[in-house]
């Protein structure tokens, strides 16, 4: 069976270096959102949001905001389309 990879190496023409770049940076932006979830999870353990608050220095409806938007767009980083691109480029 065929490879599904594609490799973007990053040094052929302007093009190829800004793909690298931006599948680069997609990665790096899933990750930072894995682990700001993760702390944030902890932090808000059974709906403690004066706790979150207190570490994002904001008030507790505004953490709670925060993270609820934090999970729907690192739900949108897991969805099959960026995985994929990651998976095949990364």
């Amino acid at each position: 069976m065929a490879s599904a990879h594609i490799r973007i190496n990053g040094t052929g023409t302007r093009h190829n270096q800004e793909l690298r770049r931006f599948v680069d940076n997609l990665r790096s932006v899933r990750n930072d959102a894995q682990r700001l979830k993760d702390v944030f999870d902890q932090a808000a353990l059974g709906g403690d949001w004066p706790a979150l608050a207190l570490l994002l220095d904001v008030t507790e409806t505004e953490a709670e905001t925060i993270y609820n938007l934090l999970g729907s767009v690192k739900g949108e980083l897991e969805a099959s389309f960026i995985s994929q691109m990651l998976g095949r480029l990364g």
